[in-house]
């Protein structure tokens, strides 16, 4: 019976504090793999000699144009889209802002599209009260266009996403000729994530989820090895006192109470079938919920701490946090 009071261990919390560091020290070796993997730069993509980037076009300035004549009477411009936004994403670079200026008349022939005056009346800035602003870069303009009819102005707002931090952006653009023509206003937003942030996220709480799966299926072995043992000591026959267990038994029941038992039996959980199907079932839900919060959240990590929260939350749900915080304390 000396067997079976050495089982009572096993049933309780001690054990899970015996292996605390190496944990730890798991879940700290993951994530430092993980910010490795996501430090590393993408591989360069290669472009033809023939083609040129989009932004090469973005040859105008604001506020360079050529004096023109007065019109009269005056012509009225106005945009079919008075308002747009770009959305950036979790990547930045170029975004592009096509607009179409529609001429109350045919504007007069001695008119060129020189003559047009590109004004940035408010650059993009981060809006919010609890944010730090930031400003956009400069924006650039490609050379407007007039069509043959000479009643329609085409032309491109480029928007540099550079150095923009995850928020929501807005801004102004007006665009006016010479006396009597326009002025058309102009309204444009912008909104930015942070995916790297998100991934880190995303990462460290999945590789975090995993340790404690494995955690989990190793007391959960644990506890079944040890009811084995139990089952087997009631079993056996009684001589001298003592009940004569199998040598194999014993050494079942070794294994099931040595120090870091839970931690040794991880080979075993991890070469169970049914433990990466409900790990990658899990796994499956968990990100799902991260994409679902973070698409729509179309300036995800604006407000960091809340943003990291609730993905992490979702992911640590949707694998049962509870449920995995109760098995692991051995309850």
């Amino acid at each position: 019976m000396r067997l079976l009071a050495t089982m009572k261990p096993v049933l309780t919390r001690g054990r899970t504090c015996e292996s605390a560091g190496r944990l730890a020290k798991s879940v700290a070796a993951l994530a430092w793999i993980a910010m490795l993997l996501l430090t590393m730069p993408p591989p360069a993509q290669a472009q033809s000699a023939d083609s040129q980037p989009e932004e090469s076009s973005c040859t105008r300035k604001a506020g360079v144009f050529q004096p023109g004549k007065a019109v009269e009477p005056p012509i009225a411009l106005t945009p079919d889209l008075p308002a747009q936004t770009v959305n950036f994403g979790g990547g930045r670079g170029w975004k592009f802002i096509d607009v179409v200026l529609r001429a109350s008349r045919p504007l007069p022939t001695d008119f060129s599209t020189s003559q047009l005056d590109l004004e940035v009346l408010r650059r993009l800035v981060r809006q919010g009260g609890t944010t730090t602003t930031v400003a956009s870069r400069p924006l650039n303009f490609t050379e407007p266009r007039l069509n043959p009819r000479r009643d329609v102005i085409t032309f491109t707002i480029c928007v540099n996403g550079e150095g923009l931090n995850a928020g929501h952006y807005e801004g102004a653009v007006i665009a006016e000729g010479p006396d009597g023509i326009g002025p058309a206003n102009l309204a444009i937003s912008a909104n930015a994530k942070n995916g790297t942030l998100f991934w880190s996220t995303l990462i460290i709480t999945t590789l975090l989820v995993l340790v404690l799966l494995v955690w989990r299926g190793a007391t959960t072995e644990q506890a079944d090895k040890a009811k084995e043992v139990a089952e087997a000591v009631k079993g056996a026959p009684v001589a001298g006192g003592n009940a004569a267990v199998p040598e194999a038994v014993q050494q079942q029941a070794t294994k099931v109470v040595e120090q870091n038992a839970r931690w040794n039996l991880r080979s075993e959980v991890l070469a169970n079938p049914m433990f990466w199907v409900s790990t990658l079932a899990s796994a499956a839900l968990a990100t799902a919920a991260a994409f679902t919060i973070y698409s729509q959240n179309i300036s995800w990590g604006a407000d960091p701490a809340v943003d990291v929260f609730a993905v992490a939350a979702a992911v640590l749900a949707a694998a049962g946090f509870r449920s995995l915080i109760l098995t692991t304390a051995g309850k």
